[in-house]
């Protein structure tokens, strides 16, 4: 959904680009069903064949989104050859994505926010994930002293911090310096895991 530049032909694709574009821009309170329908040229009928409600349209939508952001995420560091430089190569994508794509930090750590317990499950979710892929790319150049717990943990408050940063940022006219970003939280993702193995 993210990378789409025009509305596609299904259906059910419809109602996710329209949700994305109407939840980006007008916010998710001020967005209804109607304004939804209407964009995405799908009756009532076609919305609620596919999705029960609009909370549910944004858990599903926020599925869609990370799904396509982890799979970004995961070939940028794929890509990169050295393990000193794979956390690095998938944190300036991440944030590339949501400082180019503003739909996607929109999305994800703003109008998601609150929505509804399904909603706030699907967020958690994500955030999860996101802490899974950052606990894969460390994990081999880590001491055996330190746990799996603790490299958890860590991954999951890396996750925390990488969002905030990206929320604090995202709103600015000031142009980012993703590399330096990234680079600065690298830094910290790595000195956190290198504190564990003292």
């Amino acid at each position: 959904m993210l990378f789409l530049a025009e509305m596609p032909k299904e259906a059910r694709d419809k109602i996710l680009y329209a949700g994305l574009l109407r939840f980006t821009t007008e916010g998710f309170k001020a967005t209804s069903v109607l304004d939804i329908v209407e964009m995405a040229r799908v009756s009532k009928t076609t919305f609620y064949q596919h999705f029960s409600s609009k909370e549910e349209l944004m858990a599903g939508l926020l599925r869609v989104v990370t799904e396509e952001i982890l799979n970004e995420v995961r070939h940028s560091t794929a890509r990169e050859e050295r393990n000193a430089y794979k956390a690095y190569a998938g944190i300036r994508r991440y944030i590339e994505i949501c400082f180019t794509d503003i739909k996607a930090a929109t999305l994800m750590l703003v109008e998601s926010v609150g929505v509804s317990q399904e909603v706030e499950k699907v967020r958690s979710e994500a955030h999860r994930l996101f802490a899974r892929l950052i606990f894969q790319t460390v994990k081999g150049s880590l001491p055996e002293t330190v746990s799996e717990k603790e490299m958890h943990i860590v991954s999951q408050a890396m996750v925390g911090a990488i969002n905030e940063v990206v929320v604090q940022h995202y709103n600015q006219a000031a142009p980012i310096e993703f590399d330096e970003l990234a680079r600065l939280l690298n830094r910290i993702v790595i000195s956190a895991f290198a504190h564990l193995g003292n």
